[in-house]
């Protein structure tokens, strides 16, 4: 039982020690999203939006018409080239990025782990969330158990029967005893001393 406690020490400690590494990638992919968000931001671009494909030029480059929601809530067409990776089908939804002077020109990023930097962070802090919870969780308990749990105790060596005869035996030569005492008084009995 003992080693049960140590082990749901040691994964807790795992637990910890992988949560913290999750959550500082997580960190490390907002930034990354931040940074690209910054860098389109000055050549004219928002985004990222998902947009659905519509249609496709598979002549190189690659040229697609998607339809996206812009920020206003207004449904938008724009073409533009696919950055990376393979292109998408037609009724495939992407990551693109629209420009802010027009909004018929897009971009399509679709580059695995580039097109949405922001959501492989979600997904990286969620898991650092419940590996830092379940870590936590089991190196309390781990710690306590070994803190208050219950010593063994030392088996205690058997012995010997009493039957219901010697048990009245006993009881009728403590009556005698007594009775004896009652009977002398002042007298020594040795057996009790």
């Amino acid at each position: 039982m003992k080693a049960l406690k140590i082990l749901g020490i040691a994964f807790g400690i795992l637990l910890l020690l992988t949560g913290a590494g999750l959550a500082v990638g997580s960190f490390a992919a907002d930034k990354g999203q931040s940074a690209i968000d910054q860098e389109l931001a000055k050549t004219g671009y928002a985004g990222p939006v998902d947009g659905t494909v519509q249609s496709l030029d598979p002549t190189a480059p690659v040229i697609v018409t998607v339809t996206y929601v812009d920020p206003q809530g207004k449904t938008q067409t724009g073409q533009g080239a696919v950055a990376g990776g393979q292109p998408p089908e037609v009724g495939d939804t992407v990551s693109i990025y629209y420009s802010t002077s027009d909004p018929s020109q897009v971009m399509v990023i679709d580059v695995p782990g580039i097109g949405d930097l922001g959501g492989i962070g979600d997904i990286l802090r969620t898991v650092a969330i419940i590996c830092l919870t379940v870590g936590s969780v089991l190196l309390l308990a781990g710690i306590l158990g070994l803190a208050l749990g219950k010593k063994q105790p030392v088996p205690v060596a058997p012995g010997p029967a009493w039957s219901a005869t010697a048990a009245t035996g006993a009881a009728l030569s403590a009556s005698a005893v007594s009775a004896r005492a009652i009977a002398v008084p002042g007298e020594v009995i040795p057996d009790l001393i």
